[in-house]
């Protein structure tokens, strides 16, 4: 399948897996992967020894492009933000705050930044800093996010920015 995601981020299907916290380790990333989507490892709150435990993990499944979540609320992104350089993490998904802080030196790593966004205004402003790419995340998503359902907020993403937009949550998704 070719879309403007697969091409993106070499994958081959156009599917991301839920950084799901406590859940999303890298014995699923890594399979996930494998399997042609983007397995995401869910970083927020996870203590940074074990970020880098379960990257090995999903690096011992797969060669194919891995992602990594970070809630940028947690007291360690600073420090997590550092260690997915380090890494050599492909893509970065981001929750709970703006990645402007950290744009500069995961583009610079050639990390792809992909924010999740809950409004067209917060889409279009991820687009300015850069982002490659955003998650339009509906009301019904896991993150809880927002004041639109999936079915609303999706369009409205999809006119204010040029950047590929992917849908997380709600009927067809």
């Amino acid at each position: 399948m070719n879309t403007r995601i697969t091409e993106l981020l070499g994958i081959q299907y156009p599917i991301f897996q839920g950084a799901m916290a406590r859940i999303a380790d890298g014995r699923l990333a890594g399979a996930v992967s494998e399997a042609g989507g983007l397995g995401i490892i869910a970083c927020g709150g996870a203590p940074l020894e074990w970020v880098r435990e379960q990257v090995a993990i999903a690096r011992s499944i797969t060669s194919k492009p891995l992602g990594a979540n970070v809630m940028l609320m947690d007291p360690k992104t600073d420090e997590l933000a550092e260690l997915l350089v380090e890494l050599d993490i492909d893509v970065i998904t981001t929750g709970a705050g703006s990645p402007a802080n950290y744009m500069k030196m995961w583009k610079e790593a050639g990390i792809k930044v992909v924010p999740v966004v809950a409004s067209a205004a917060l889409a279009a402003r991820m687009e300015r800093l850069g982002a490659d790419a955003v998650v339009a995340e509906g009301t019904e998503a896991g993150g809880h996010i927002g004041e639109l359902t999936t079915m609303a907020l999706v369009p409205s993403v999809c006119r204010a920015v040029k950047i590929p937009v992917l849908a997380a949550g709600g009927p067809g998704c």
